[in-house]
């Protein structure tokens, strides 16, 4: 009886071995091993010195043309913010470019209120900057949204610079 229970103990340390020694490559390959540093400490990055710097664009008012107005926003939102929706709109659609050729070479701009035009600025006197793309001309204004996968009046206003 001894002896059954012996080789059961010795089957489970053999067995046991293998296990403890893949734990800990798999320990080494996660690098669970490495030394705390900011950047795997799971903290929020620490924001560069420099503030951003936003770039603001005068909206094109030209007749018979129109921009697509992707966010109407207040000013009390951050720089930072605003500069990574600016970054997010222009990486969507250099993605969705191949879709519609008008959407080629185009970037996200921003314009302060007093930039925009006049048949644009809504009543509203919260919002204080547009996000915006084009100009396009009026007539494909409204499939450029459908291109983008964006909901026509709702976050994309295919709007016409001058009425």
């Amino acid at each position: 009886m001894f002896a059954r229970g012996g080789k059961r103990r010795t089957v489970v340390a053999l067995a046991a071995i293998p296990l403890v020694i893949g734990i800990g490559i798999g320990v080494l390959i996660g690098g669970e091993l490495r030394p705390e540093s900011p950047e795997n400490t799971g903290a929020a990055p620490t924001p560069s010195a420099e503030p951003v710097q936003l770039e603001y664009s005068d909206m094109p008012c030209d007749p018979g043309s129109s921009v697509l107005v992707l966010h109407s926003l207040e000013g009390a939102m951050r720089a930072e913010d605003v500069q990574t929706l600016l970054d997010y709109e222009t990486m969507w659609v250099q993605h969705r470019e191949s879709v519609n050729p008008a959407l080629r070479g185009q970037t996200a701009f921003l314009s302060r209120r007093d930039d925009v035009c006049s048949a644009i600025v809504p009543n509203d006197t919260r919002f204080t900057q547009f996000v915006w793309l084009g100009p396009f001309q009026s007539d494909i204004a409204p499939s450029l949204c459908e291109a983008l996968l964006k909901v026509t009046g709702k976050n994309c206003i295919p709007a016409q610079v001058v009425r």
